[in-house]
């Protein structure tokens, strides 16, 4: 039987008006991410700014190639195109919440891993409420993006805080005043996360979308009742868990 890849993985154009909300999700998105950054922060070291410094080296725009532009495109491309796809045929929800727990142990690092996993369910969500694959891309590069270009105007500060060692007790602080840093930052949170749930319901509608219609199986794949979980994704899974703890330990 002959498969049509663009259908298929939903390689197809985008509205505009998509975009805008690709980038507002985010904005919306942001104090959730830095509050699960922090937290894992207190546990284990900033994974990425020891890597980001030596990027940012080379330029602007290299470093946005390398960190925002190329992961957009080959991350989304495996994991909401190939790997959510593959899934989504089994069971939509269950694809859902395993691709996005995938994407995040898929960093192999605890810090990023919480705020990846979150981010993956976002994308999936933009995904079925554009029906195409460009949503979660344009997400992913205006994430990386933003981060990339705060850190790269801010690299002196940023060096500093690597040298002093990258933690959450260097930025906020202990005690009392590392709590009242994080409640201030959990409210900001609570205020914003209702708005990351608007923009997805108002890209659904702007698409002629619904959230109950998009998450249902497809007629094609209803004779489908294999189960999502095999030994190939279980052995995989672990691995990836290993690799995570090695990482950490080192």
């Amino acid at each position: 039987m002959k498969i049509d890849i663009v259908e298929e993985l939903r390689l197809k154009d985008i509205k505009v008006r998509t975009i805008v909300f690709a980038f507002l999700v985010i904005l919306c998105a942001y104090p959730t991410i830095s509050l699960l950054n922090m937290i894992s922060m207190f546990f284990v070291d900033n994974a990425v700014a020891g890597t980001a410094l030596n990027l940012y080296q080379n330029g602007y725009f290299f470093s946005m190639l390398v960190m925002a532009f190329l992961p957009a495109i080959g991350e989304e491309f495996l994991m909401r195109g190939v790997m959510y796809h593959s899934y989504r045929k089994k069971s939509p929800i269950l694809a859902w919440i395993l691709t996005s727990v995938i994407f995040g142990l898929f960093h192999m690092n605890f810090n990023q891993m919480p705020y990846a996993i979150f981010l993956g369910l976002i994308m999936v969500a933009m995904l079925e409420a554009s029906d195409s694959l460009a949503a979660p891309m344009f997400v992913h590069f205006f994430m990386n993006g933003i981060a990339t270009t705060a850190g790269y105007f801010s690299a002196s500060t940023l060096q500093a805080q690597v040298e002093s060692g990258y933690n959450a007790e260097s930025i906020v602080g202990t005690g009392a005043g590392a709590m009242e840093m994080l409640l201030q930052m959990a409210i900001l949170a609570a205020l914003t996360l209702p708005l990351v749930i608007l923009v997805i319901g108002a890209t659904f509608k702007i698409n002629g979308r619904k959230f109950s219609e998009a998450f249902r199986k497809k007629e094609a794949d209803q004779k489908d009742e294999t189960h999502v979980w095999d030994i190939w994704l279980l052995l995989s899974i672990v691995i990836m868990m290993i690799l995570t703890v090695i990482n950490t330990l080192a």
